[in-house]
Order: structure tokens, then C-alpha cells, then sequence
């Protein structure tokens, strides 16, 4: 592994080739993979990862011969990586499951056996439907009452200045998303720590959509507990979990009883996709690669370190992507970009853009752009609350143009040329 070394710019062409997927075509059309907030395409280190696990090391855990062993160092350094990867001290801080819809029901249901009836639980209208439900649900069970951190006047943000009249002394949890799925607006999730771990509650944070584009620290945000997905920045299709260790040994979890109470296999239900954790460490070497190749200098040439300046470095390349498609979609007749547009308000969004086109439907136009080769979405992207708040839960949500690191403003052009035809078979029939 080479050291860190400061550089100017991410080389897309060169990374781009990690990424076998990106080579493929349609009709002659190259793919414009825009549709990364829901998944995105791994690098060719996953993927090598993966195949010598099933093809050297495919075993079960806890055994004592050479496949079970080489698994359990396996086991130990994907979560000894999630560490890094997330800023804990402690890999046994680290919870790897299904996804992270199943890992919030779980941690949800262990929290929800010290609610008492009137205890409050907080929620927001910008959240993916994962970190709003299983606290509802819970909240039913409980007898606690739900509060909500409602959109600002702008609605594309939360209304942080009504932290202190939702948060209060009965509540206990307060459940945030660090960035919206469907908006792509950064919210100041510190802020809500702050005042939740004031008012003695916990704070729940769904990092999911940030995790692809922005460096995370749970110790600097003084998080209880975060979640990610694995699949959304690269990797194959898992969920992670950050807890405080104190919390994770106290909570009861929901598990068979030979698994015992040691972290973290306490809170992972079944035996694991092994090949899939595999996959993790070898996305994780991805990015330490380009950590190493594009990050700031610096004496420290650890993991966590290239961890970190790989996503600083995805992070800055990607706010100039963002400026370039908000440049881009203003250009548009008739576009309506639904969130932050404002280029001084770029460092409080990633590159996510939610717009409708009057006249077409959202699926309609995923439909043309797929027909173009470029891959979008289209519908509420399970941002139940938001959409509903925005008055288009009844005319097909959204149509979401998602990028990441290995996209180009090329991809957009491409996007914008073929929504412009869309329009202008609008003009001839007309």
C-alpha cells in the first residue's frame, strides 16, 4: 500500500476501470449507471474477493479446521475494518447483517423494552421509511408517543430551529438521517445529538445515503447508533451497524441462546453471508487505494486513514459533480428540481437530484432514459413522509438522478439530452 500523497483531483478514467460493470452496453449504448442511491456497482477488488473466499476459504465459523479458521480471521478484520470505515474504537462495535432495515427493526424492538407508556420517541419527514417505521411500530407497542421534526419552509430541509419544542424531557430516542435518499440534503445531525443526548435520549443515525459520499466519524458526532449499507457505497448487499459497547453488552438482543452475549455475535441473528463480508473487505481495499493514490499527506498511513481521505477525497470530487448538474438542470424548460438548487448551498447536499417534468409521469421518463441506456428511479424510494409532505404520494413520486465517485458530467449530458427529446416530441405533437 502506497503512503498518502495530496492531489488535485480524482483520475475518473482510471477508476472507472475498477468497475467491470461500467464496461457494459446496450444496443451499443454504454450504460450511464444514474442510479446509485439505490445500489452501486462494486469495484473488480470486491469481486476478486469474493470468488477466492468461495473458491479457498467457503466454511462456517467457530471450527478447527484450516476453511473455518481462515473465515474467523476473515470475520475479525471485515468488522476491525467497519471500525475504521466508521470512526469506532472498537471493532466489536461493529453489527453486520442482512440490511439495515433488519438491523433497525432489531435494535428498535431491544430499545423498545425500556419505553414506558408516555415516553416519547422522535422522528423526522425527510427519513427513508426504515428509520421512521420500526420506531412507529414500536411506539404502538410501547404505548410511548411519537414526535416529528418537521420540513423547514424550504422543503428540502428539516426545521432544526424546532429541535428544542420536540425534544424534551420524555424523550427518549430520536431517530435522524445524516442525508435524505431522496433529496440529497445533508442534514447537521450533531445539532440533534446534542440536544437529544441534552434531554438524556439516544440518538439513532441512518447514515445509509452518506456513507457513499462523505467521510463518517460516529466518535466525532458522539452517535449511539449508526447504520449504513454496505451495497450503497460499492460493496454487496449487507447492512452495518455502529453501537456505543456499553449499549450494545447492555441491550437485551433477540437471538438464539448458544450464541451467548459476546459482542457482536450477540446481535447477529444466523450464520452470515461470508462471501458477501469477503466482498466488504476487498471494497474496503478499493478505497484505501484510492485513499493512498488521492488523499492529503500526512504522517499517518493507517487504514482508517486512507479510509478517511478516500471519502474526503469522493467528497470534494463530488461537489464539483453536484454544481455541474445543478448548472445542467436548470437548463431544462419545465424541469422542477424538488430540494436544495441553490449553488451556495452545495456543501449541504450530495450529488442525489429529485425532479419531475409536468406532463410525465416519473416512470415514464425512467422508461425513455432506460430505453437510452441510463439507468434512474422512479417513486417515493421509501420516503414515505417526504413525498406525502410534498403532495406527489398520488402522481408517482419522483424521478431520482443518483450519482457517485465513478460518474461524470458526460453521463448527465447524456441525461439531459435525451429528457430535451422527450420534450421536444411533446412540441411536435403539439
Amino acid at each position: 500500500m502506497t503512503s498518502i500523497r495530496e492531489s488535485t483531483g480524482l483520475d475518473v478514467a482510471a477508476l472507472r476501470d475498477h468497475f467491470p460493470a461500467l464496461g457494459r452496453a446496450v444496443d451499443g449504448r454504454p450504460i450511464a449507471y444514474l442510479d446509485g442511491p439505490g445500489g452501486t456497482q462494486v469495484p473488480r477488488e470486491c469481486i476478486d474477493a469474493m470468488r477466492r473466499y468461495l473458491e479457498h476459504s467457503n466454511a462456517n465459523h467457530g471450527g478447527a479446521f484450516i476453511a473455518s479458521v481462515e473465515t474467523d480471521a476473515m470475520l475479525h478484520e471485515v468488522h476491525a475494518a467497519g471500525a475504521d470505515f466508521l470512526g469506532a474504537h472498537d471493532p466489536d462495535e461493529i453489527v453486520i447483517g442482512p440490511n439495515m432495515t433488519t438491523l433497525t427493526f432489531a435494535v428498535s424492538r431491544a430499545l423498545g423494552r425500556d419505553l414506558q407508556p408516555g415516553d416519547e420517541i422522535v422522528v423526522t419527514r425527510l427519513d427513508h421509511d426504515a428509520n421512521v417505521a420500526p420506531w412507529l411500530a414500536v411506539a404502538e407497542d410501547r404505548g410511548a408517543q411519537v414526535r416529528w421534526i418537521e420540513l423547514a419552509d424550504d422543503r428540502a430541509s428539516l426545521d432544526l430551529a424546532s429541535l428544542d419544542r420536540v425534544i424534551g424531557p420524555r424523550t427518549r430516542i430520536v431517530a435522524v438521517g445524516l442525508a435524505s435518499n431522496a433529496l440529497g440534503t445533508v442534514t447537521d445531525v450533531g445539532r440533534v445529538i446534542e440536544v437529544a443526548h441534552a434531554a438524556g435520549a439516544l440518538a439513532f443515525v441512518d447514515a445509509v445515503h452518506a456513507a457513499p459520499h462523505l467521510p463518517i466519524d460516529v466518535s466525532a458526532l458522539r452517535a449511539d447508533l449508526l447504520v449504513v449499507s454496505p451495497y450503497k457505497f460499492f460493496a454487496p448487499h449487507l447492512g452495518m451497524l455502529y453501537g456505543r459497547r456499553d449499549l450494545l453488552e447492555r441491550l437485551v438482543a433477540y437471538r438464539v441462546r448458544p450464541a451467548g452475549e459476546a459482542l457482536p455475535g450477540k446481535w447477529e441473528v444466523g450464520t452470515q453471508s461470508h462471501e458477501s463480508l469477503a466482498g466488504l473487505l476487498g471494497t474496503f481495499a478499493y478505497l484505501e487505494r484510492l485513499g493512498a493514490a488521492y488523499g492529503r499527506s500526512g504522517s499517518d498511513d493507517s487504514r482508517r486513514a486512507r479510509l478517511r481521505a478516500a471519502m474526503s477525497a469522493i467528497h470534494a470530487h463530488e461537489r464539483e459533480l453536484s454544481l455541474g448538474v445543478l448548472d445542467r438542470l436548470a437548463d431544462v424548460p419545465g424541469l422542477v428540481l424538488h430540494g436544495l438548487s441553490d449553488a451556495a448551498r452545495v456543501d449541504e447536499r450530495v450529488p442525489t437530484f429529485s425532479v419531475t417534468l409536468p406532463g410525465h409521469h416519473p416512470r415514464a421518463i425512467a422508461e425513455h432514459l432506460a430505453s437510452r441506456a441510463i439507468s434512474t428511479w422512479d417513486g417515493d424510494f421509501y420516503a414515505w413522509e417526504l413525498i406525502r409532505s410534498l403532495g406527489l404520494g398520488d402522481t408517482g413520486g419522483l424521478l431520482r438522478i443518483g450519482l457517485v465517485h465513478y460518474n461524470t458530467l458526460a453521463e448527465v449530458d447524456r441525461l439531459v439530452e435525451a429528457v430535451r427529446e422527450l420534450l421536444g416530441r411533446d412540441s411536435v405533437r403539439a
